[in-house]
């Protein structure tokens, strides 16, 4: 919990109204005077981590010292589910809410999140219409944009580092492993965007008999040289010990590596990209302050600040005009945006509603690819340690006789 007269942070579970005005009055420092016991609280479900503590730092603070809105904020770490049973509970103080673009989408088709008016968002002298194309949807307000990229390991690649995502396939220019998602979501698209397809047609060749042949036909030019991950650790880790030359991976880890190591480059053409939104339940009993916070956290230059400490991209224009380098590090954020004009030319918005009406039996296909591509390492394995131990056999000097 934060000693803050402005800001209370709660670790575990939204508190019951009696619970959290105890807490309040904890927060609240000593001898603070009686007015800040009745400021107005607005209660936010965030993610946590460094994401949430760049919030804090960028949104929560500074909107708390502007209008005296005491931010108590609920870290849910993503949970959707924990998410929804805190927001369908009238008695739950939950005010805005930041979410995944699938769990917006969902939320929003179950009738649990507050229609978002557009007009809202406009600050005063803001004229608002400068969001990035489908930022604003029906029950919320995309803010920011995170991505799966390359990450490429320039030690690996001597001959020159890789330009357009088509070098994800082509190991005679670009030879080393590839490390990539043990998912069909983003491995499928990232396959058809190394083998030429434009990002708006990705989907559409995707549900197509053709297009689903052509996406494992791009794997299959590069089975025997992938590595499959499931921690998203996993692909820097790799690109670092070298035991991948390219891998796809989450590019605020991506941004994390590069700036710690110059051996690691990102290429962000071809990048998957997801965004997060704020969004206010239906159940809020704070609407009013709820849409005065949201069009704070969205206006430019907060938008740019929490960039500037996250490498996540804004999503308006003018945001990104205004992110300046890290303000502890001095690293020149503009290049591990994900929306930034030279990052976002080749970007392909990820679509998971897409994959939930109809990529059950692309996943069972992709399951049976990855069963095989995972039997012939581990053939490939077992034959190299059977010939490093017989070469070991006959390279060792004879037994002396007994």
């Amino acid at each position: 919990m934060l000693n803050h007269p402005t800001t209370l942070r709660r670790s575990k579970s939204l508190l019951g109204l009696r619970g959290f005005a105890a807490a309040l009055a904890v927060a609240v420092p000593l001898g603070a005077p009686s007015e800040v016991l009745s400021q107005q609280t607005l209660n936010v479900a965030t993610w946590g981590g460094a994401y949430g503590r760049a919030q804090e730092e960028a949104l929560f603070e500074p909107f708390a010292k502007k209008t005296g809105t005491v931010v108590a904020t609920e870290t849910y770490g993503g949970d959707s589910t924990k998410l929804k049973s805190l927001i369908d509970n009238s008695d739950t103080p939950v005010d805005v809410v930041d979410v995944s673009a699938d769990t917006l989408d969902r939320l929003c088709a179950d009738g649990l999140l507050a229609p978002m008016d557009a007009d809202e968002l406009k600050a005063g002298g803001d004229s608002g219409d400068d969001f990035l194309p489908g930022a604003i949807s029906k029950c919320g307000v995309a803010s920011m944009a995170w991505s799966t990229a390359i990450v490429f390991s320039r030690k690996a690649l001597r001959a020159g580092k890789p330009e357009s995502i088509a070098a994800l396939l082509d190991t005679a220019s670009y030879p080393g492993k590839r490390a990539l998602p043990n998912t069909p979501q983003r491995t499928l698209e990232l396959a058809l965007l190394a083998d030429g397809v434009p990002p708006g047609s990705v989907y559409t060749e995707l549900g197509t008999p053709e297009g689903a042949d052509r996406a494992f036909a791009a794997l299959d030019r590069i089975k025997n040289h992938v590595l499959l991950w499931d921690n998203p650790a996993q692909p820097v880790t790799w690109i670092v010990d070298g035991r991948a030359a390219m891998a796809a991976g989450y590019s605020g880890r991506l941004f994390r590596a590069a700036i710690g190591d110059r051996n690691i480059g990102i290429l962000w053409d071809g990048q998957i990209y997801d965004v997060d939104a704020w969004a206010i339940p239906k159940t809020s009993k704070n609407k009013t302050e709820a849409m005065r916070f949201i069009r704070f956290a969205t206006e430019p230059a907060q938008l740019a600040a929490q960039a500037q400490l996250t490498a996540y991209g804004p999503m308006r224009a003018s945001a990104i005009a205004q992110v300046g380098p890290h303000p502890v590090i001095g690293v020149d954020m503009q290049r591990f945006l994900p929306t930034a004009p030279d990052n976002f030319q080749r970007a392909l918005r990820f679509d998971q509603a897409w994959w939930d009406r109809g990529g059950a039996s692309l996943t069972q296909r992709f399951n049976a690819w990855a069963n095989e591509v995972r039997t012939a390492a581990a053939a490939r394995e077992a034959e190299r340690k059977a010939k490093a131990a017989a070469a070991a056999a006959k390279d060792a000097p004879p037994k002396a006789a007994p």
